[in-house]
């Protein structure tokens, strides 16, 4: 993709540019930047990036990089700094739906389980009226073949791309392709399809204002989510205080 330039203030963390905004003037410079490609960081993302230099160098090749969780807030917070937003993808989602709705501007969706992207095309159409789907693609056969992927999203004309692979997957294959792709717009979501589709339910609105989120998503999956957010959010805690200790207070742009 182009150099695309934004003028949204960030903070400088794990030697990645967050941005510290809040979710209107992050959504709005998003969609006013002429080519972008977009990642959420979150406390998995600092952890994985630690040990794979090149998600380490796809995220820090980026346009945009948004906080995503508590756990970025904490760090912020270590740092002597505070994010703007906490801007997850599983609210940011839907608000940038509905600007695209409104500006005329179409989605792909790519990525999932079979099925999954068209029911969560289905209601971001629900959330965003007037919002054109400009097609679907699962990330299993529908990623077998890279170059047929990338003819079907540019015969697609979409504007915008969300990707739901998960971390690292999804960042790498942007950071790759990005430059193939004709949508405007490309940005990994992770799990954002399953909620949106509702084959994963989101934790209860207290829990989400506790920050505690990650302990619903446990309880939902304890196999395949343990190793992530018991023994990675101690990981991630060490790692954010020997940052601090190295690097000081973190740097506003």
């Amino acid at each position: 993709m182009c150099p695309a330039v934004s003028d949204l203030p960030t903070l400088r963390l794990f030697d990645l540019d967050l941005v510290s905004a809040p979710k209107a003037a992050a959504v709005s410079a998003l969609l006013e930047m002429p080519r972008a490609r977009l990642a959420f960081v979150n406390a998995h993302c600092v952890n994985v990036a630690a040990g794979n230099a090149a998600y380490r160098r796809a995220l820090q090749s980026a346009d945009l990089l948004l906080p995503d969780g508590a756990g970025l807030e904490l760090a912020a917070k270590l740092h002597g700094a505070r994010f703007a937003a906490n801007l997850n993808g599983t609210d940011l989602g839907p608000e940038i739906a509905k600007d695209l709705a409104a500006r005329g501007l179409s989605l792909f969706l790519l990525g999932a389980a079979p099925g999954v992207a068209e029911r969560a095309g289905a209601r971001l159409q629900q959330l965003a009226p007037g919002l054109q789907i400009a097609g679907t693609r699962d990330g299993f056969d529908g990623l077998r073949d890279t170059q047929a992927a990338i003819a079907a999203i540019n015969t697609s004309g979409a504007d915008m791309v969300w990707m739901a692979t998960g971390v690292p997957h999804q960042d790498l294959w942007l950071a790759e392709h990005a430059g193939a792709l004709q949508a405007r717009y490309v940005m990994g979501v992770g799990a954002l399809f399953d909620f949106l589709s509702g084959r994963i339910s989101r934790a209860p609105l207290w829990l989400r204002r506790a920050r505690l989120e990650w302990l619903w998503r446990l309880a939902l999956e304890p196999r395949r989510m343990f190793a992530r957010y018991i023994l990675g959010n101690a990981s991630f805690l060490v790692r954010t205080g020997l940052h601090r200790l190295r690097h000081g207070r973190s740097r506003d742009r």
